[in-house]
């Protein structure tokens, strides 16, 4: 009876201990990772979701940190000191495994993955360990993938600026100022004038720039807004591409017509860098339907990825290409025998050259952006 009481017990118990020996094996077995995330940042849900849709918590043992613990930042920083990451390249989300790093919602999303499946990921990765697995590689490897530096490259924001330097109406609107204030007050008052006014469209477009872009990144964000951000190119685009060919049909991708005797009305009351510098604040407000289309583009490709550090000198870089032909202008007035009626006549006689050119601009932006988003 002992001997039939004890092979019970050790049947029953057999099953149990293999079965908690698997799992445990299992457990052991899964790949790890340390992920930073804030509860505050819309491009951290979008990981989150797909962690979630896709079962990468189960299937992975995650480590999840949230940055607005003050240990958890600290701990984030020491990550990026070990591979050497600058400040400005810096930002979340952002998932470390085996001696790799992803940083940003569209690389974490496309290649977490395919790449934490290629490495040995079988602990918990630590700044030291990273360090010391670095130092053992004869080849530094890649600390991030090109898309996690910046959604946008330097040069297809130059053009971008470049689309709205040209702009027309921006042009337009410096004409008129230094026509007016050069017949109250001479030269030098309207070389003054027109640095002021350049300073204040430059000063309000990166305030508004740098306001929409913290908006962009409070909300959350449409899956596909990458390929949103490419069709709206397209379409400023077509726009343009309609007024080289039917110029004043329907529309104009200028300051609205009804718009512009207010305008006129502010500008012909300047008469010296002070009201300049005012009229250039509100008249930036009659700018934005015709000289933001390349802007916001710029501003949703830069929103994918939570970086002010790295925003920041961005649109600046941008807003000084978009003032430079303003500075130029005043510059050519003051400087050289430049008149102003014949800047204002070339302007008119090149309207269509003007729009062709952003219209080139940015259907190319348009397209590069929707090959990229795929």
């Amino acid at each position: 009876m002992r001997k039939f009481a004890l092979f019970l017990l050790i049947s029953l118990l057999l099953p149990v201990s293999v079965l908690a020996q698997t799992v445990s094996s299992n457990q052991a077995a899964k790949k790890k990772a340390v992920y930073f995330y804030s509860e505050t940042c819309s491009h951290c849900a979008k990981v989150n979701q797909y962690f979630q849709d896709n079962g990468i918590y189960d299937k992975y043992d995650i480590q999840k940190r949230e940055v607005g613990n003050p240990d958890n930042l600290k701990a984030l920083n020491q990550f990026f000191d070990a591979f050497g990451v600058k400040p400005e390249n810096r930002g979340y989300p952002v998932v470390f495994f085996g001696n790799q790093e992803l940083l940003g919602d569209q690389p974490i999303i496309n290649n977490f993955v395919k790449e934490i499946n290629q490495v040995n990921a079988s602990s918990f990765p630590t700044p030291q360990s990273i360090r010391l697995a670095l130092a053992q590689e004869k080849s530094a490897p890649k600390i991030q993938s090109p898309r996690s530096l910046s959604s946008v490259p330097l040069p297809l924001l130059m053009l971008a600026a470049l689309a709205d330097a040209l702009n027309p109406c921006a042009l337009a609107v410096l004409i008129l100022l230094l026509a007016t204030v050069i017949a109250s007050g001479g030269k030098r008052r309207a070389l003054l004038s027109g640095l002021a006014f350049s300073f204040a469209v430059f000063s309000s477009y990166f305030m508004m720039g740098l306001g929409l872009y913290k908006a962009i990144t409070v909300f959350s964000l449409p899956h596909y807004f990458s390929l949103a951000v490419a069709i709206l190119a397209i379409l400023i685009g077509l726009a343009n591409l309609k007024d080289v060919v039917w110029y004043g049909k329907v529309f104009i991708m200028e300051v609205p017509r009804s718009w512009r005797p207010n305008m006129q009305g502010i500008l012909k009351k300047v008469t010296g860098p002070i009201g300049a510098l005012g009229a250039g604040y509100l008249v930036s407000l009659f700018l934005v339907p015709c000289a933001s289309g390349p802007y916001l583009v710029l501003l949703g490709k830069l929103a994918q990825r939570v970086d002010v550090a790295r925003t920041i000198p961005l649109l600046i870089v941008y807003n000084l290409i978009f003032v430079l032909p303003m500075i130029i202008i005043t510059l050519a007035m003051y400087f050289g025998s430049t008149k102003i009626g014949k800047l204002e006549h070339w302007r008119k006689n090149h309207l269509r050259t003007l729009h062709a050119v952003t219209a080139g601009i940015m259907l190319f932006l348009g397209l590069y952006l929707l090959y990229y988003s795929k």
